[in-house]
C-alpha cells in the first residue's frame, strides 16, 4: 500500500488544531445546510403562490415517496464519504483513485436504478398512499420528472460525500449555492413567464440537481486532490471498494427510511389532535429544520475528521476530535436552545399563530429547547463513530430511539386523547355543540358527525398535547445516551476499513 501522496493541508484534518479543523470543517456544511432549507421554503412561496394551494399539496404529496429513494443514496454518499476519508487518511494514492472512481460508478448505477423504477410506478405508488384524487394527476408528473432526472442529485450526494472524505466542505456549499439560485431562478422562469405549473417547478429542480452534481465531479477532476477519474475506472467499478461503501452506506440508509416511516407513525398520532394541534406541530418541526443544521453539520465534521485519523492510525487524535465535537454540539445546542425559547413566540406568530395554536406552538418549542443538547451530541457521536467504520452502531441506537418514541406518543398522548374525545362526544355538551356547529359552517365537513369529531379533538388536544413532545424529547434522549455508551465502551476503535483492505 503506497503511502507517498501529496496533501493540501487545508484538507488534512490529520494535522493542525483540532477545534481549529472541526469548525472549519463544518462552517460550510452548515451554511449548506441553511441554504437547503431556505431554497425549499422559496420553492414554496413561489409554487404556492404562482400556481396554486393544490399544486402545493401535489408537490407535498410525494414527499415521503422521496425521502424513501433518496435513504438510499444519502446512505451510499455517507458510506463513500466514510471509506473515502480513511483512504485519504491513510495517504493511500493508488486506494483513493480506487475509492473515488467506484463511487462514481455507484452513483451512476443507482441514478438509473431510481430512474428506471421510479419513472413507471410513480402513479401507482401514489395511489398506494392514498394521494386524494384532485391532486394526484399533478403529484405523478411532478415525481415522474423528478426520478427521470434522479442522476443528477445522485451525483451531488455521493461527488459532495466524495469532496468531505477528502477533507473540502467549501465546495460542495458552492455546489449547494449554484443549485439554490439556479432552482429558484427557473421555478419564476418556468412557472410565470412560461406558466408550466407543477411540471415547471419539477424541471427547475431536476436541472438545479444536474448542475449540482457536475460541481463536485468537475472539482474532482481539476486536479485539486491527489485523486481523479478515470473512465476506465469508472466502468470498472472495483468489488472490493464497492462492498465497503455499502457496508458502511447501508445501515444510514435502513435508518434513514426507518425514520421516514416513523415520522409517518408519528404524524397519524398528530393528526388525532385537530387542525390546531397540526398547524403549531407544523411550524416547530419547520423551526427545528433550522435549529438542527448546526449540530448536523459538527457531525458531518465529525464523520471526515475520525475517518482521515483512523486512516492515519492516530486514534488519540480521533478520540480527541470525538471529545472537541461533543464540546462544540453542546455549546451551539445551548445557544440555539436559548433563541428558540426566547424568540419562540415570535416565530410562531411570524407563521401567523395565534389563540390555541399560539399557545401550543410556543409551550413545545420552550420544552425541545432544552432538548437540543441531547441531539448535538447524538449527532456528532453518531458522525464520529460512523467515520470510524462502525456504522451499524449509530444506525441501531437510532432506530431504538424512533422505536421508543413510538409507543410513548401512543400511550401518553395519542391514547389518553382519543379517551378524553370519545368521552367528550358522549356527553353532548354545549361546548361541543358550539364548536362543531362552528365548524361545519366552514364548508369542509361534509357530516355534522365529522365536524363534530374535529371539534372534540380540538377541545381534548390542551389537556393532552405536551405529551407529545415529552415523548419526542425522551427519545432524544434515549439515542444520545446509546451512542454515548458504544462510543465509550464499545470497540469502535477497530472497526476501521483500511487495516483489512487487503483482506
Amino acid at each position: 500500500m503506497a503511502k507517498n501522496m501529496k496533501v493540501n493541508s487545508k484538507n488534512d484534518l490529520t494535522e493542525g488544531p483540532i477545534f481549529g479543523k472541526l469548525i472549519g470543517f463544518a462552517i460550510p456544511v452548515i451554511l449548506g445546510n441553511l441554504c437547503f432549507q431556505l431554497y425549499n421554503v422559496v420553492d414554496s412561496i413561489v409554487v404556492g403562490n404562482y400556481v396554486g394551494t393544490d399544486a402545493l399539496a401535489a408537490v407535498g404529496a410525494v414527499f415521503p415517496i422521496m425521502m424513501l429513494f433518496n435513504a438510499l443514496f444519502m446512505g451510499v454518499s455517507m458510506g463513500a464519504q466514510i471509506v473515502i476519508s480513511q483512504t485519504f487518511g491513510a495517504k493511500d494514492e493508488e486506494g483513493l483513485r480506487t475509492v473515488t472512481n467506484t463511487s462514481i460508478a455507484l452513483a451512476i448505477i443507482i441514478g438509473a436504478a431510481i430512474t428506471a423504477i421510479g419513472t413507471p410506478l410513480a402513479k401507482p405508488m401514489l395511489k398506494l398512499i392514498k394521494t386524494p384524487a384532485n391532486i394526484i394527476n399533478n403529484s405523478s408528473t411532478y415525481l415522474m420528472i423528478i426520478f427521470a432526472g434522479t442522476l443528477g442529485n445522485v451525483f451531488y450526494n455521493l461527488g459532495s460525500g466524495a469532496l468531505r472524505g477528502l477533507g473540502d466542505s467549501r465546495w460542495p456549499l458552492v455546489a449547494m449555492l449554484v443549485s439554490s439560485v439556479t432552482n429558484i431562478i427557473l421555478d419564476l422562469v418556468f412557472v410565470i413567464y412560461f406558466d408550466m405549473g407543477v411540471a415547471g417547478v419539477a424541471w427547475a429542480t431536476t436541472i438545479a440537481h444536474f448542475l449540482s452534481g457536475m460541481i463536485p465531479l468537475w472539482r474532482i477532476q481539476s486536479g485539486a486532490y491527489p485523486v481523479r477519474l478515470y473512465l476506465k475506472d469508472i466502468l470498472h467499478p472495483d468489488g472490493i471498494a464497492s462492498r465497503r461503501i455499502f457496508q458502511l452506506g447501508l445501515p444510514s440508509s435502513i435508518q434513514n427510511a426507518a425514520m421516514s416511516l416513523g415520522s409517518v407513525v408519528i404524524q397519524s398520532f398528530a393528526n388525532s389532535f385537530g387542525s390546531n394541534f397540526i398547524a403549531a406541530n407544523t411550524i416547530i418541526m419547520k423551526a427545528d429544520g433550522f435549529a438542527i443544521m448546526p449540530m448536523m453539520g459538527l457531525g458531518m465534521a465529525s464523520t471526515s475528521f475520525v475517518g482521515q485519523n483512523i486512516g492515519a492510525g492516530k486514534i488519540d487524535r480521533a478520540k480527541k476530535g470525538v471529545h472537541a465535537g461533543q464540546l462544540s454540539a453542546i455549546v451551539v445546542a445551548i445557544v440555539v436552545g436559548a433563541a428558540l425559547f426566547a424568540f419562540g413566540k415570535y416565530i410562531m406568530q411570524a407563521f401567523g399563530a395565534d389563540g390555541q395554536v399560539l399557545m401550543m406552538g410556543v409551550s413545545g418549542i420552550r420544552f425541545l429547547a432544552f432538548c437540543y443538547v441531547f441531539v448535538g451530541l447524538d449527532q456528532v457521536t453518531g458522525g464520529a463513530m460512523r467515520g470510524a467504520g462502525a456504522a451499524i452502531a449509530p444506525a441501531i441506537t437510532s432506530i431504538s430511539a424512533n422505536l421508543i418514541r413510538i409507543p410513548l406518543a401512543y400511550f401518553l398522548g395519542a391514547g389518553p386523547l382519543r379517551t378524553e374525545i370519545r368521552q367528550i362526544l358522549a356527553a353532548k355538551t354545549a361546548e361541543l355543540s358550539t364548536k362543531a356547529t362552528e365548524f361545519f359552517a366552514t364548508g369542509a365537513y361534509s357530516t355534522m358527525e365529522e365536524a363534530e369529531q374535529s371539534a372534540a379533538a380540538v377541545l381534548a388536544a390542551p389537556n393532552h398535547f405536551m405529551n407529545m413532545f415529552y415523548a419526542m424529547g425522551i427519545s432524544m434522549f434515549v439515542g444520545a445516551l446509546l451512542i454515548y455508551l458504544y462510543f465509550k465502551f464499545g470497540k469502535w476503535q477497530e472497526k476501521s476499513i483500511i487495516k483489512n483492505y487487503d483482506d
